[in-house]
């Protein structure tokens, strides 16, 4: 730091005398007097400003701020909660087991998937087409595999109509349905081509117990065609001439028609298709007029219509069972598949039950497409019990 020295002008009244003086040596000299020279010393005195470099101490304070680093530990607790769901009870599935062949290996083969896959428990109502439609209305039972259309299709569309009752998809493929002879009695007949035709040949198939007239092998009691046929007979005027007989049930009439075929004989008779005998004998199916709905409606004198047959559920399967459902929907017998089972169980002697069991070891391919592969993983573990 640099300060500054002064020096003061000791008084203001010696700059004046020292003016005053000078004053009166000019007056002198212009009035001629005698100069006398006189010498002063004055001291004079200045101001002035010197910088001068002094050092000084300076204390100085700085402030430093410290980063202090503090770990801390976070323990984060987390809370998991596991939601255990009691396992429910699963209602029974009852399937209803109408009386014939192939509805039979259906229900047979949907139940051991439903009971093995899906895990519910399962039944069966044995009865025929009329009683069993009646109590899957009534949800006395929940799943029918074959319904036959249009064979039932006024109670069909009733049902449907009513929301009782629920159309799920195809269940066989496409069938037919009519009066049969085999091809050789055809053959030996050559005119013998249409149903009109059989008064000129009623003594071919006149038996001991067909009353004088043409035997015909009708449907089974109870089914829908036994209605369907009696009514037929009746617009073809054939009351007179044609006598239907009962076979007592679908096994009863492949049979009669299997060993008349074998011996040669006559044979006169409902059929439909495909089936075992269908498939295995050479048929021949008589001819009727072309199927109008106005024909079907007044009397049925026509041909039947391709058969569509259908798997239904009763409405309150839909919420309590919807997996089931979308099952039954993919459902696909294959008439292929169908054929090769049945015709196992009878050269076999087997059951129906062990025919289901044949069909998902030899069909694999067919069935797993139309379950989850934890259904069908289950199926196998099961059917590997089998022996």
């Amino acid at each position: 730091m640099l300060f500054r020295a002064k020096k003061q002008i000791a008084n203001s009244g010696i700059l004046a005398l020292v003016l005053l003086l000078a004053g009166m040596s000019v007056v002198a000299m212009a009035c001629g007097t005698e100069t006398v020279e006189v010498t002063r010393e004055v001291e004079v005195i200045r101001e002035v400003e010197k910088e001068v470099a002094v050092e000084v101490e300076v204390e100085v304070t700085r402030e430093v701020e410290k980063e202090v680093v503090v770990e801390k530990e976070v323990v984060v607790e987390k809370e998991v909660v596991v939601e255990v769901t009691a396992e429910v009870e699963k209602e029974p599935i009852i399937f209803s087991d109408l009386n014939w062949t192939s509805s039979e290996i259906q229900v047979r083969v949907a139940k051991y998937i439903v009971e093995h896959g899906y895990g519910y428990p399962t039944d069966a109502i044995a009865g025929d087409t009329i009683s069993l439609f009646e109590g899957l209305k009534n949800n006395d039972t929940d799943v029918t595999m074959e319904i036959w259309l249009p064979n039932q299709q006024e109670v069909w569309d009733a049902a449907l109509e009513s929301g009782v009752v629920v159309d799920v998809g195809k269940s066989l493929e496409d069938n037919w349905q009519g009066f049969v002879i085999p091809q050789y009695v055809k053959d030996a007949n050559p005119d013998l081509v249409s149903v009109t035709d059989i008064p000129e040949h009623m003594d071919l198939f006149v038996t001991a117990d067909s009353n004088g007239k043409a035997r015909m092998v009708d449907c089974i009691p109870g089914w829908a065609c036994e209605v369907v046929n009696s009514e037929k007979i009746v617009t073809y005027g054939l009351e007179d001439h044609v006598e239907l007989v009962n076979p007592g049930s679908g096994a009863g009439l492949f049979a009669d028609l299997e060993a008349a075929y074998a011996k040669g004989d006559n044979w006169l008779g409902y059929l439909w298709g495909p089936t075992k005998p269908s498939a295995e004998l050479d048929l021949y199916i008589l001819e009727e007029p072309p199927y109008s709905d106005e024909c079907w409606e007044s009397g049925k004198g026509c041909a039947y219509p391709t058969a569509e047959i259908k798997i239904a559920v009763h409405e309150t399967l839909i919420e309590r069972a919807p997996e089931l459902v979308q099952f039954f929907r993919r459902w696909d017998f294959t008439a292929g598949s169908h054929i090769e089972t049945e015709a196992w169980m009878t050269e076999n002697n087997e059951t129906t039950d062990a025919a289901a069991v044949y069909y998902l070891q030899n069909f694999s391919d067919i069935w797993e497409e139309y379950v989850p592969a934890d259904v069908a993983t289950r199926v196998h573990d099961a059917l590997a019990q089998e022996g």
